[in-house]
């Protein structure tokens, strides 16, 4: 495997990341890090794992066992690495979709899904459907259903992927609070160079309602944020 690597800065110390760096940890994963809360026996996952540096940070901070899906082998490949090279016995890592191959209850669920929205299908990395929340809202109904009572289901979501929807599918069964909020200054050249026609679609979400960002002294931002939701 032709490794970058990438260090973190958490309360235990530096984990180290290592994998293809296009799947290395984004800025979005690195705000999560401070903000994440683990009590000691937590019996945990995260979905849509990546190179599994959310889940290590989980499994050395308290967690009895972690487990990270994705459905990328290479993604998968470079986590077991990772967790061997950090210590981390106790997360496995296993490819399949979201918390289809992870066995409940759980105390707690983690995630940076792919939430972009767009016009058509783009990178896997970052596409979740027209509105951004194809991803978000299928991880929802099965953390429902996984879930023990209390158990937290912590996400990052950004702004401009119909935070409604995900707020009133949320509310059915869970109790949610926002744990923190970053602002993300982008350019309409920067998301149509992801995919054709991407700001208009943005534009018209918004105008719908399904999509927040604004603009400050000429520039365009939105705000991402991370939510913990507890299970009634």
């Amino acid at each position: 495997m032709n490794n970058a690597v990438r260090k973190h800065q958490t309360r235990f110390g530096v984990l180290e990341e290592r994998g293809p760096e296009t799947i290395l940890a984004d800025a979005a994963t690195a705000f999560m890090l401070p903000l994440l809360r683990v009590r000691r026996g937590d019996r945990a996952a995260e979905p849509g794992c990546g190179t599994g540096v959310l889940s290590i940070c989980m499994a050395l901070t308290g967690a009895a066992r972690v487990t990270g899906t994705d459905t990328d082998p290479a993604a998968i490949a470079a986590a077991r690495q990772n967790a061997a090279s950090n210590r981390a016995p106790n997360a496995e890592f296993i490819e399949g979709s979201l918390l289809e191959p992870v066995a409940g209850p759980l105390d707690l669920v983690v995630a940076n899904l792919p939430h972009r929205p767009a016009p058509q299908p783009f990178n896997a990395r970052y596409y979740g459907g027209s509105d951004g929340t194809d991803l978000v809202r299928a991880l929802i109904s099965q953390a429902a259903d996984k879930l023990a009572p209390g158990g937290r289901l912590v996400f990052y979501l950004n702004s401009i992927a119909n935070p409604r929807r995900v707020l009133a599918a949320l509310a059915e069964r869970f109790d949610v609070t926002t744990l923190g909020e970053r602002r993300r200054d982008f350019t309409r050249e920067e998301f149509d160079a992801l995919t054709p026609g991407l700001f208009a679609h943005l534009e018209a979400q918004r105008d719908r309602g399904e999509a927040e960002f604004w603009r400050d002294e000429n520039e365009l931002y939105f705000t991402g944020r991370v939510y913990e939701a507890r299970l009634r």
